[in-house]
């Protein structure tokens, strides 16, 4: 947990065309003065009254400018994202429609790119993410890296409203007026100098072919005799290389029990019935589920995602990641399996005995950030003597010395880890893994923070030695910690997080929404089906599919991908400056430069496996360490030689001084004679 210890397939992908881009080029419609129409890309987010950002002039936007077409770019395998944004005039806008035009190849290839649009949610920041003591200092940053109150207050974007689908490519999304609570935003309606915007995912399959690819994107009215708003060109240009899935490692928990109660559509077993969909909404951004596992129905329950099954057409899967299977599984996620008994021991065997042979690491999560309880160290010595053991790790989060617990893996928050002791822990064979994140040190959940910063997270990935990386949940819409002040709405109030140490959260372990809500938020629940991904949780993708570029680069250009890495975070973990702000840059243009230039380094034809790519990435890591050991050494001969130099002055000058002393006294005897 947290504490301070430690519809269109074509007509979508019209919109994606658009999206990538960064403003907008609108055309105005007769009775809607001053409308505009522009588009962003996936390292953006826009205040609802953001009216007047450069984005819409085309100022500082990668992909769009006004009079040229949208330009986007994927690897096969890649799912490409982009904003289109509507900003009203002095008139309010309604029943708008975003359509796309056919998206066709310029050879004719008849390649299917799925296309899913979502209508953007704003909330209300008003307070930040603080600590009632310490209001700088949240558990999402240190005073020093707070961001700035005008970056991040007002109308903010966050949940993701599905306009063709349930955000998995599966279910439809009910009409509106049929969710019986919050009325859903499709059409789209734009109050006066305001924006409205939706975000498109549009899906390139691995086997789709290379080349240009272009469409149109249109907005205008529902009713064709309202008129067209604008018409915005798109090309999306296609790489003739395949994108590794899940290039670096991060997996997240959720609890499908509290989900089942938010969302009314509890099993027989308590658990909710759109937990499939919890999963492939996860597995689409290359984030493995990590459920609380105790009894073995539990395993039996989700033996498709699992296997891998649930991530096939067979199950309504389309996406990245097609038969993969989840790398990582816990038996008894923070401390569920309790103290290490002979009776505890039973049921973990009985666990592991489920659980598939491809599923590379499996342990029991003894305890959770009680760095000094012998639970962790008694499981340790209680599986020794089991069949499982070899197969069944031990580990707990503790934000102390890795190299110093008794257990064989060590989960470390992000702000804690350490280069030198994580390298310790691993030469005596303790696995270490990060956790959650801190800005400078590492990006944060929280929705008062830059949308770049969980980006960044899959760039850290790529270029330190993390091991795999942990995030606490993706649901906590019930605020249970201890000290919580309960149940949120989430589409309503952003602050969902609070403890006993006095610390407030926006947004903390809260990548997903509900779809539908029962009880006393049943009036604000828009009654879609599962449950809905956020604009952080694109941002996570975005970072994670960026260490595929990068590994698929690297493996071809190892030095100017290492700088290029260095430039993008050129300090993190322990690296970064505690007392500053963030080293990685707050805009997504930086990010979207760096990507095209790793693009461009990518060999035609190129298919790397999982295994390569992180080979490749911890060579990067190793060699990133290696400069800064080199640097670290210099200015320790730096050092050395200005000590000396200082000696050796203050030497002459003693000398000197004595030379000086002598003659004065020669002098003042020849005067006395």
């Amino acid at each position: 947990m947290r504490s301070r210890g430690a519809g269109a397939v074509l007509a979508a992908a019209v919109l994606a065309a658009g999206s990538a881009l960064g403003a907008g080029a609108t055309e105005r419609a007769s009775g809607a003065p001053g409308a505009r129409v522009w588009v962003a890309g996936e390292g953006v987010r826009v205040r609802r009254d953001e009216v007047a950002s450069p984005l819409s002039r085309g100022e500082g936007n990668p992909v769009w400018r006004p009079g040229a077409p949208v330009k986007l770019a994927a690897l096969r395998g890649e799912v490409v994202a982009f904003q289109v944004v509507v900003t009203a005039g002095e008139e309010p806008l309604t029943g708008l429609e975003i359509a796309v035009g056919p998206l066709a190849h310029e050879g004719g290839a008849p390649t299917r790119l799925d296309v899913e649009r979502f209508v953007q949610h704003y909330v209300e920041v008003r307070a930040r993410s603080r600590n009632e003591e310490r209001p700088p200092e949240s558990l999402g940053w240190t005073p020093g890296a707070r961001p700035a109150d005008d970056e991040v207050q007002g109308w903010v974007p966050d949940a993701l409203i599905p306009v063709d689908g349930s955000g998995t490519g599966g279910e439809k999304a009910a009409p509106p007026g049929a969710a019986g609570g919050r009325a859903l935003p499709w059409p789209l309606a734009v109050a006066p100098r305001q924006n409205g915007a939706a975000w498109v995912d549009v899906t390139v399959p691995e086997d789709a072919a290379a080349g240009m690819y272009r469409g149109v994107v249109r907005v205008g009215a529902a009713s064709a005799a309202s008129g067209e708003l604008s018409r915005i060109d798109l090309e999306l240009t296609v790489v003739d290389a395949v994108l590794p899935y899940r290039p670096v490692s991060f997996f997240a928990f959720y609890e499908p029990y509290q989900m089942g109660n938010r969302l009314g559509d509890k099993t027989a077993s308590g658990a909710t019935a759109s937990e499939p969909a919890v999963w492939q909404l996860l597995h689409r951004h290359h984030v493995d589920a990590l459920p609380p596992l105790t009894r073995p129905e539990e395993i039996a329950r989700m033996r498709a995602a699992l296997d891998g099954t649930l991530f096939t057409e067979a199950h309504g899967y389309r996406g990245p990641g097609a038969g993969v299977g989840p790398e990582v599984l816990a038996l008894g996620t923070y401390g569920d399996l309790g103290n290490p008994t002979p009776e505890a021991l039973a049921r973990a065997e009985a666990l592991a005995a489920q659980v598939p042979a491809a599923i590379k690491d499996v342990f029991v999560y003894a305890i959770d950030e009680q760095c000094d309880s012998p639970r962790g160290p008694a499981w340790r010595k209680l599986l020794r003597g089991s069949p499982i053991a070899g197969r069944v790790k031990v580990g707990h989060t503790c934000h102390r010395d890795p190299s110093r617990q008794d257990v064989d893996l060590v989960m470390v928050p992000a702000n804690r880890f350490e280069v030198a002791t994580a390298r310790a822990a691993r030469a005596q064979g303790t696995e270490v893994w990060v956790y959650n994140g801190t800005l400078p040190q590492a990006g944060t959940f929280m929705i008062d923070a830059p949308i770049t910063s969980l980006m960044a997270d899959g760039w850290i990935a790529a270029s330190y030695p993390v091991g795999r990386w942990f995030l606490w949940e993706v649901g906590f819409w019930h605020d249970g910690n201890r000290g919580g002040k309960g149940p949120i709405d989430p589409f309503a109030q952003p602050e969902n997080f609070h403890n006993n140490d006095g610390d407030a959260c926006l947004g903390d372990g809260m990548l997903l929404y509900p779809g539908t809500q029962v009880g006393k938020f049943a009036e604000g629940s828009f009654g879609l089906p599962g449950v809905l991904p956020s604009l952080r949780l694109k941002a996570l993708r975005r970072g994670i599919q960026d260490a595929g570029y990068a590994a698929l680069a690297r493996a071809a250009r190892a030095s100017e991908v290492d700088a290029i890495l260095a430039k993008v975070i050129p300090a993190a973990l322990d690296d970064a400056d505690v007392e500053r702000p963030a080293t990685w840059s707050r805009e997504g243009a930086a990010f979207a430069a760096a990507r095209d230039a790793l693009r461009a380094m990518i060999p035609a034809g190129a298919v790397m496996d999982q295994a390569t790519a992180r080979q490749v990435l911890a060579d990067a890591a190793a060699a990133r360490v290696a400069r800064r050991s080199g640097a670290e050494g210099s200015q320790g001969k730096g050092k050395l030689r200005v000590v000396w130099l200082v000696g050796a002055v203050a030497a002459s000058l003693v000398v000197l001084a004595a030379v000086l002393a002598v003659v004065a006294q020669v002098r003042r005897a020849r005067r006395k004679a």
